[in-house]
């Protein structure tokens, strides 16, 4: 059977399913009945499998999801919108938990953040918000091995920097000035999410004392927009409005994710109108279905999620800056736009994007596909040819594509590439015990400071491959840039030139490339979202023309 009736059967025989299930859309215009109801389904690859990101952190697409849309920290970044997609401007606050307007103060020196709280806030159990809640989700970052704690170790690592000024008045103590303004997105983003004390602590044990287990598979601790109503694991996952959120109500109260494993299918039954959402899109299935009239695919300027390439540096040949820059040189990067993202992808510029607001950066592609500078280099350092494995998961099918299409045109520059597709639990282990000589893996910068990419490359930071080792010449780099100012400033951002050009030539780790979301909505619906995550912001999410 062609592929494309293939996929028209698998989503007529998944139609029939949802409608078995109640969960159909038909819409009279717009592929979903989004206008005349207050639901929505969406179709999605899983169920997620933790709901608590500071205790078991594991990043995919559903888990991701589940996080920004039961929990919420003292800030959100406030937005932009363009063509009809929500945006985040990540140099700009406003309260979430804390008050909207007026959520923080800063001392003269910079040293202390004075945060002042929402009254009258309760939290999704009921519980009235204080203080006492931040102090002690603080306090539980630092103790539990959670994500957020080297980066917020970053800024303070004991609790005598923290002084409640009263139910409603938090002080933050820094070590330093705002180190180019992290501290702020780290209370803004996943890794600030502020937990219900009192009911955390009906679930803590002796041997659990911070409820991390149970909080993992359990939700009814935040403050965010919904509730996990009921879950199927691996079939179904039933989101309610939360009445008590901060915020204001969604316009959905009802959010059905129903499990469609096969991308395509997803897409399909999009396009035939029988879901309004379709999540974690393959870029083939965006094509296939951007055109259709009931079909609206969001885009943005500058994408911040990405294909690395990381060239390990204690493992030769990449122990050689001249063969890292070859290889950069031998990747056919607008072919693997065209051909492999099917043009839902940006050229990249290196990890310093446009959306971090420094001034005047260079937004020129770090590398182009150049053979005769590839084979130089090579030349330069006494070699013609290079062999070279390059591992990725199995799992990611457009990265597998990707790694394929670099070794047939990486051969005409000298590199010998053998294609090392893993499972993603071996990828993953190999990644993070920094045993591959080379490896291509999906990521994001979710806090859009440049100060903050040095994260990447810290000890036990998930995304740390071992390719770039920090040295002093980077460091000195990196504490002059900040040194300089605010990395929106202009006396700072010749400096932030000098640490891109430094890390780009280096050459060991860099994003290939930048890709568009990879979610799809109904016409039916207006306010696409894109956030520092990638997910979809359904509380946002409003009747076209409402």
């Amino acid at each position: 059977m062609p592929k494309k009736n293939m996929m028209g059967a698998l989503a007529a025989a998944a139609a029939v399913a949802l409608t078995a299930a109640g969960c159909t859309s038909h819409g009279p215009s717009g592929g979903g009945s989004a206008a005349a109801k207050n639901s929505l389904t969406v179709a999605v690859a899983a169920t997620p499998t933790s709901y608590d990101l500071d205790g078991s952190f594991a990043a995919s697409n559903e888990n991701y999801t589940m996080w920004s849309q039961t929990q919420i920290g003292l800030l959100n970044y406030k937005t932009t919108t363009k063509n009809g997609v929500v945006t985040t401007d990540f140099t700009h606050f406003e309260g979430a938990l804390a008050d909207k307007d007026n959520p923080y103060t800063v001392s003269d020196n910079g040293q202390t953040y004075t945060f002042h709280l929402r009254k009258g806030v309760l939290s999704q159990a009921g519980n009235p918000f204080t203080a006492q809640d931040v102090y002690w989700s603080v306090q539980r970052k630092l103790s539990d091995r959670g994500v957020g704690l080297t980066q917020i170790r970053n800024y303070f690592n004991s609790m005598d920097q923290i002084q409640i000024v009263d139910d409603y008045t938090i002080a933050f103590h820094l070590h330093n000035a705002g180190n180019d303004n992290v501290f702020l997105p780290i209370f803004t983003g996943q890794t600030g999410r502020i937990y219900d004390k009192t009911e955390m602590l009906k679930h803590a044990t002796s041997s659990d004392p911070w409820a991390v287990k149970w909080a993992a598979q359990n939700t009814g601790w935040g403050y965010g927009p919904y509730t996990v109503s009921s879950v199927t694991q691996g079939q179904q996952l039933v989101l309610k409005a939360n009445p008590n959120y901060p915020d204001g109500h969604p316009a959905f109260t009802t959010i059905t994710m129903k499990v469609v494993p096969d991308s395509g299918t997803r897409a399909q039954l999009l396009s035939s109108g029988n879901v309004d959402v379709a999540e974690a899109l393959a870029p083939s299935d965006l094509s296939s279905i951007k055109d259709s009239p009931k079909v609206q695919e969001p885009r943005v300027d500058h994408p911040i999620e990405f294909d690395d390439i990381s060239l390990v540096q204690n493992k030769a040949p990449f122990d050689d800056k001249l063969v890292r820059q070859a290889f950069n040189y031998a990747i056919p990067y607008d072919k693997i736009i065209s051909q492999v993202y099917e043009g839902f992808a940006v050229p990249s510029p290196g990890w310093f994007t446009p959306t971090m607001g420094v001034p005047g950066l260079s937004t020129q592609p770090a590398y182009t596909y150049d053979v005769n500078k590839a084979k130089a280099l090579l030349a330069q350092d006494g070699k013609t040819n290079v062999n070279v494995t390059l591992s990725v998961s199995n799992a990611i099918p457009d990265i597998v594509d990707t790694a394929i299409m670099i070794g047939s045109y990486a051969k005409a520059a000298g590199f010998n590439v053998t294609v090392n597709q893993l499972n993603p639990a071996d990828f993953a282990t190999g990644r993070l015990k920094q045993t591959l000589q080379a490896l291509i893996a999906a990521n994001r910068v979710q806090v859009q400071v440049p100060s903050f990419v040095n994260n990447f490359f810290l000890p036990g930071d998930p995304s740390n491959s071992g390719a770039f080792v920090p040295n002093p010449q980077w460091q000195s780099l990196l504490s002059a840039a900040i040194n300089a100012g605010p990395g929106t400033s202009e006396q700072a951002a010749p400096y932030w030139q000098k640490v891109n050009d430094y890390i780009n030539q280096d050459a060991s780790q860099l994003p290939m490339l930048y890709k568009q979301p990879n979610q799809a909505y109904s016409k039916s619906l207006e306010n696409m979202s894109y956030r520092y995550d990638s997910t979809v912001d359904y509380s946002i999410l409003k009747p076209a023309g409402s």
